[in-house]
């Protein structure tokens, strides 16, 4: 989740918008007026062409009772009412217990913490070593790199009382192991490759 140039909450991956939209630059230097007049579908599909970047209350209207989102703050420049935007937009549309809020940004997700919203949060850890730290952090869930999700991690993970997630699982065998090592959710780029019972993919 990304923030417009006049502040609005949309759902983006890149920080720029040229590999898929028609528009070119960073996304935070444009309006949601502007970036409404965006193909944001062509890219993915003809079948998708003239599809428009979605704000985050649409996306929880279209995911009501349907499914869980993971909201990932991908904001490099948060304007000063940023978090105040997301926890009226998580309240407002009374999605707190149907949605989790994570981030590679420590910084944005201690804010949070504090303000004790009631909303699950948790770290996006990419490859490497696990930081310092990281079982004892005031988080709800570890979103890890798939390569760093071992027996052991989850072990401690759950000593520390939390879950952890995988990404980028797009293998259907490789999403039964990782279930069946306990992982609490997997985050893949192609959910009908989910293999059956278990945690449901998480975006």
């Amino acid at each position: 989740m990304q923030q417009t140039a006049d502040g609005q909450l949309v759902l983006f991956h890149d920080e720029t918008l040229d590999r898929t939209s028609t528009g070119t630059g960073p996304l935070a230097d444009r309006t949601l007026a502007e970036l409404r007049r965006l193909d944001a579908g062509s890219w993915f599909s003809p079948h998708h062409a003239g599809d428009r970047i979605p704000t985050l209350v649409e996306a929880m209207a279209l995911a009501r009772g349907r499914l869980d989102l993971n909201i990932e703050l991908k904001v490099a420049r948060p304007g000063p009412d940023f978090l105040d935007r997301l926890t009226a937009a998580i309240a407002d549309q009374s999605f707190g217990d149907h949605c989790v809020v994570t981030s590679f940004n420590r910084d944005l997700i201690a804010e949070l913490a504090t303000r004790e919203t009631g909303v699950a949060l948790g770290h996006i850890i990419g490859r490497g070593n696990l930081p310092a730290g990281e079982f004892a952090a005031r988080v709800d869930l570890l979103s890890l790199e798939k390569s760093l999700i071992t027996a052991n991690v989850l072990e401690f993970a759950a000593a520390g009382g939390k879950a952890v997630h995988a990404w980028t699982v797009n293998d259907p065998a490789e999403m039964s192991e990782l279930m069946e090592l306990g992982v609490g959710g997997v985050i893949t780029n192609h959910p009908d490759r989910f293999p059956g019972p278990g945690p449901r993919p998480t975006g």
